[in-house]
């Protein structure tokens, strides 16, 4: 491959990991601001306040660990992405063995 087109899938892999990390962070702090509205009511109620607060942070938790492995999973597809693209031209997929292929 072209020097200059890897470059340009490079750059396209890195656009597009940058653009998924923004876009998942704005949601996540939207869902959270959310959150939070729906919740805040609940602390007028007396009694039922701390139980209410308990299930908020349950809820809180849960998002933010599903928010934070939708990041992870970007960061490693980009590496793997990366990765691939950093490999000599003779290592590339195209040249690998054909494993299907009985000698």
């Amino acid at each position: 491959m072209q020097p200059d087109t890897l470059h340009q899938l490079r750059g396209a892999v890195e656009l597009a990991t940058d653009a998924v990390d923004v876009t998942v962070t704005r949601i996540a702090d939207a869902h959270q601001t959310i959150v939070r509205q729906v919740y805040a009511p609940f602390a007028l109620l007396g009694p039922l306040a701390g139980p209410v607060r308990v299930v908020e942070q349950i809820q809180s938790t849960i998002t933010c660990q599903v928010y934070q492995t939708i990041l992870t999973v970007n960061q490693a597809l980009t590496r793997g992405a990366l990765t691939v693209l950093d490999q000599p031209a003779d290592r590339t997929p195209s040249a690998w063995p054909d494993r299907r292929r009985i000698d």
